[in-house]
């Protein structure tokens, strides 16, 4: 049984379609530098822009993206299942036991043919919700 998983599982990858930036095409891995387009939904949320990078090989990933608006580096973790990615992503805090994570979004993107990541995201304390693109950087 052993044996049969491990092509099993490469299978399932490929029949998903799992490609990405930068050579994921090959690798079967989201991980690389992504364009990061998004707004609020409210009438006078802004639009923003920045840079994400997702590294690991999967499923698990350690997330950071930068937004030029608020010129502030957010960082988190994803998990990629089939072709949906969700990430939480917010602010490192520092405690008396090392640095702790507080997740202050989360996102849900939907992987296209492309490789482009189209996703939703909602505040996880305020409320505010809003989508966001990212585009690989090829």
């Amino acid at each position: 049984m052993k044996h049969l998983m491990a092509p099993s599982l490469v299978l399932l990858v490929l029949a998903t379609g799992f490609a990405g930036p930068v050579g994921a095409e090959q690798s079967g891995t989201l991980a690389g530098d992504y364009l990061m387009r998004g707004k609020g939904f409210r009438p006078n949320d802004s639009a923003y822009e920045g840079m994400c990078s997702l590294r690991g090989g999967g499923p698990v990933y350690e997330v950071s993206c930068f937004n030029q608006a608020t010129r502030h580096t957010y960082v988190g973790r994803g998990l990629a299942t089939g072709d949906t990615v969700s990430i939480t992503i917010g602010d490192m805090l520092r405690g008396d036991h090392g640095g702790v994570f507080a997740g202050e979004y989360l996102v849900v993107y939907k992987r296209k043919p492309n490789g482009v990541l189209e996703g939703s995201w909602t505040e996880t304390r305020g409320g505010a919700a809003g989508t966001e693109t990212l585009t690989p950087i090829r």
